[in-house]
């Protein structure tokens, strides 16, 4: 860092400005310009040095310094903008480096390529404008005739040809990540573009998207501990939302029919290769819609990103054994119901078990916490252990208990009307056919509330203003959330959300 320190003073000293402050006009990005360079033609070097042309077609491009390697009077680079690399080359005596501060007399008097030399360093930003020519070797280059300095990294990149590879850096460093390896910047371009299909598919069916708050006086909306804060101005102390749903469906009350949102949520649990403190989610609620529309409008925004986002390709995925599987989601999905799954993998009858045999079945299983979890919870963690790690393709379960889906519409036999979308095991759409009877919401978040007493931190809190809104009114609606991070993991093969989180939330390392 000292010797790209003392750089920066001697840049200034040559007339050269270390932090561009102008506007640099770029023409082509890397691939822009070799695409066309491809198509146009391109005259060889020698012609280019001759200077023999009266019309040149020019380029200028800008990006990171990534690769140098001098050769006498011959210098070759490549640098690197968000669509890729390119090489470039530098002849001595046949460009200029821009001038863009007043030339200090102490200035050293050495040519343009022996200041690139000196005192331009990997990491760089510099921008370069020239013709193009195709190496003995066939690789499309520029031929630099003008470079000006655009920005100065006194910080070194890591080792140019392996990157970063320590996967906990890679998390707490993601610039660094993102800039030395290919796989993990295409991974975040691709997850934009996944972003992109959801809102085009919303805006195509009339949704409205909508944003809600994120601090709020309770949580709900789903079963989570909370993060929870003071608002000093207010003197009372807040949580961040654990899901988005009370809002919307309340603004589903106030008159609007197709909403959706996509925004951040907060859930103080425990935290695995599948579940995050801070996750990224999309709900969305329709008005006079059933749960068998939701199931086809589910299935069609997944076969929406596959198509646009990956060209109809099966989807490599590694099951819970470790081993390669293609996902086709293009096909139909599967349907299966919880009752039937868990007699089918625990052996368990949930309709006539006791609450004993329950517990008795999710120790056998391996569940961690049985004591103060509330039945329906436990029958959910005995399907977690047994069914769910089964489910590989892309597989509609319907019919979960009716006390752990207090939200949806109960059906009259135990269980909710409701669906969970399940892809190699994990569980990407949690959809209900939307509970909106006022008398009846109170009675289940009463009983919610009850268990939570009882020692389930994760149970439901009942909140008198959802329940008002309520009481007001709500049109008959199904409703749908699913993390975005999951479903980024999920169609780029990661076992891992951080992976698909530019910046997760990371302890503190020691100073």
């Amino acid at each position: 860092m000292d010797d790209r320190i003392e750089k920066v003073e001697r840049l200034k000293n040559g007339g050269i400005e270390p932090y561009f402050s102008g506007k640099f006009l770029k023409t082509h990005s890397c691939l822009s310009a070799q695409q066309q360079a491809e198509q146009k033609g391109m005259r060889n070097i020698e012609e280019i040095q001759a200077g023999n042309s009266s019309a040149p077609v020019v380029y200028t491009v800008a990006g990171r310094m990534m690769l140098f390697r001098s050769m006498g009077k011959l210098a070759f680079a490549h640098i690197q903008d968000e669509s890729g690399r390119m090489q470039i080359c530098f002849q001595r005596d046949m460009f200029v480096i821009s001038k863009t501060l007043p030339l200090d007399s102490s200035a050293e008097d050495v040519s343009p390529l022996k200041i690139v030399e000196k005192l331009f360093d990997l990491g760089d930003f510099i921008g370069v404008t020239g013709e193009m020519f195709r190496t003995h070797h066939g690789e499309i280059t520029l031929f630099v005739k003008e470079v000006t300095f655009l920005s100065k990294a006194i910080r070194a990149l890591p080792e140019k040809f392996h990157g970063l590879s320590d996967r906990e850096m890679c998390y707490r460093e993601r610039n660094l990540d993102l800039l030395t390896n290919t796989e993990t910047f295409q991974r975040f371009r691709l997850r934009s573009h996944v972003i992109r299909e959801i809102r085009e598919f919303f805006y195509e069916k009339d949704f409205l998207e909508l944003e809600t708050r994120i601090l709020q006086p309770q949580a709900g909306g789903a079963m989570a501990q909370v993060f929870t804060t003071h608002h000093n101005a207010l003197n009372h102390d807040f949580v961040l939302r654990i899901a988005l749903e009370l809002d919307l469906k309340m603004a589903m009350g106030g008159g609007f029919e197709r909403v959706f949102e996509i925004g951040k949520n907060f859930r103080n649990e425990g935290i695995d290769p599948s579940h995050l403190q801070e996750f990224t989610m999309c709900e969305w609620y329709a008005s006079y819609q059933n749960l068998y529309t939701n199931k086809q409008w589910t299935q069609e925004l997944f076969q929406r990103i596959a198509k646009n986002c990956f060209g109809n390709t099966p989807v490599v995925l590694k099951n819970t054994m470790g081993e390669e599987v293609l996902i086709d989601f293009l096909a139909p999905f599967a349907e299966e119901r919880f009752p039937d799954l868990l007699q089918k993998h625990a052996g368990l009858n949930m309709y006539t078990a006791s609450d004993e045999e329950v517990r008795k079945v999710a120790q056998l299983v391996g569940v961690e916490k049985i004591s103060g979890v509330g039945r329906a919870n436990l029958l959910d963690d005995i399907y977690k252990k047994t069914a769910r790690p089964k489910l590989v393709l892309p597989t509609f379960v319907f019919d979960y208990p009716e006390a752990l889906k207090p939200l949806a519409r109960p059906k009259g036999d135990g269980t909710a009307e409701c669906f969970q979308l399940v892809i190699n095991g994990w569980e990407v759409v949690n959809s209900y056919g939307e509970l909106i009877d006022p008398q009846l919401q109170r009675r289940l978040l009463e009983a919610q509330s009850s268990i939570k007493a009882g020692g389930d931190a994760d149970a439901m809190e009942l909140d008198e203003s959802f329940l008002k809104a309520m009481e007001h009114g709500f049109p008959p609606m199904t409703g749908s959330g699913f993390g975005i991070d999951r479903l980024v993991a999920l169609f780029t093969g990661q076992s891992n959300l951080r992976d698909t989180v530019l910046f997760p939330t990371m302890k503190p390392e020691k100073e």
